[in-house]
């Protein structure tokens, strides 16, 4: 028989078989095993794939659907259930939040009106500068230092300030190692609180620095520096958190926004290991005021206190033009070791503590403001 006639009679059986297979509508579910992923049993022998026993019926696209088997797949996809009847319910539509701040021009966040702030250090270098800031913006201040009178001509300067603005401006020896006298005097100072300008800030500069190889250090000048850097800062810290505690019982949640703000000054040397110089006491004190910021921060923000640190890189100050008469190698690493190739001045930080001291931070603490020129960038 030829093969044109052998084709011709086959047409019937062809037509039959391809009548017979699945259309591409129907949808087969396998199953494999874990024990079975590389499709071996346990003889090792290649095994073939057989259906899963739990998989549903393989149904053709013309074949109507039970409505409890739709269910069942859907869940078993993990699809979300669909709604018997009606339309899907509405989102609540979106409410804001109570937004106090909300309303003042942006400029004004950075104002201290209506407040005093305290400062320790306060009597010169960048304490006394940020004294003038706080006048500038608004505030009333009360000045700490261990001097027995502030710096002149800045402190006269400051008076000045602070009269032609209808402002306050005290100065008050301290020494923020003796617990009594920190206690003593914070305790008068929020007596002498107004209702016109409460005190709601604190700003802690009081330091020093002795430097020596660390072999050297006795035990005497290493704990000077932790007592006046570190424990001085955290007599103040809470000598100013337990009297605002006794005014503000009820503040739970408001820091930022009603309360008060905390800023310490730390240092880029809490970060770092400075080239040149030898120092580690006082190293190891910022290091313990940044940790220190975060855990009063843990502490006291829900209570209405926010606590941050300013850690400054090298400031241009009397104290380290001394440092480089002695040391004049050390200009020259100190500026390969900034970005800006330059020290900074004690003026260009006004602007960092007043956002730390002011509602333009509201939503900032447990945090270290690093104003170090890039310096630990690299």
């Amino acid at each position: 028989m030829s093969a044109p006639r052998i084709l011709t009679s086959l047409r019937p059986q062809l037509r039959l078989a391809r009548s017979a297979l699945p259309s591409a509508s129907t949808r087969l579910t396998f199953s494999t095993s874990i024990r079975r992923l590389d499709n071996k049993g346990d003889s090792g022998r290649p095994q073939a794939a057989h259906p899963s026993k739990h998989a549903p019926r393989p149904v053709s696209s013309g074949e109507p659907v039970a409505e409890h088997v739709k269910e069942d797949e859907s869940k078993r996809a993990g699809l979300p259930e669909e709604p018997i009847d009606g339309p899907p319910p509405r989102p609540k539509p979106y409410t804001e939040p109570p937004a106090p701040l909300a309303a003042l021009p942006a400029h004004e966040l950075f104002y201290l009106k209506n407040r005093t702030i305290l400062i320790t250090g306060g009597g010169r270098g960048l304490g006394l500068t940020i004294a003038h800031a706080c006048l500038e913006s608004g505030a009333s201040v009360r000045c700490m230092d261990l001097l027995p009178e502030p710096s002149q001509p800045q402190w006269s300067k400051a008076e000045e300030l602070a009269k032609s603005k209808g402002l306050e401006i005290s100065y008050h020896p301290l020494d923020v190692t003796d617990q009594n006298a920190v206690s003593n005097l914070f305790s008068d100072l929020f007596k002498m609180d107004s209702k016109e300008h409460p005190i709601r800030g604190l700003f802690t500069s009081a330091g020093i620095q002795i430097m020596m190889p660390a072999v050297d250090y006795s035990t005497e000048k290493f704990r000077k520096v932790i007592d006046v850097d570190l424990t001085g800062t955290f007599l103040c810290a809470q000598a100013f958190a337990k009297e605002w505690f006794k005014r503000h019982p009820t503040m739970d949640g408001q820091a930022g926004v009603h309360g008060a703000s905390i800023a310490m000054t730390g240092s880029m040397s809490g970060h770092i290991a400075n080239l040149g110089i030898e120092c580690a006491a006082y190293n190891a004190s910022k290091a313990g005021v940044n940790q220190l910021a975060k855990n009063l921060a843990l502490e006291w923000s829900r209570k209405g206190i926010r606590v941050n640190t300013l850690s400054p890189g090298y400031i241009r100050t009397a104290l380290t033009a001394a440092q480089l008469d002695e040391k004049p190698e050390l200009n020259k690493i100190w500026l390969q070791g900034s970005l800006l190739g330059r020290l900074s001045t004690p003026d260009e930080f006004r602007g960092p503590v007043l956002y730390l001291l002011s509602d333009a931070s509201s939503f900032m603490t447990g945090a270290d403001l690093l104003v170090d020129g890039g310096h630990c960038a690299t």
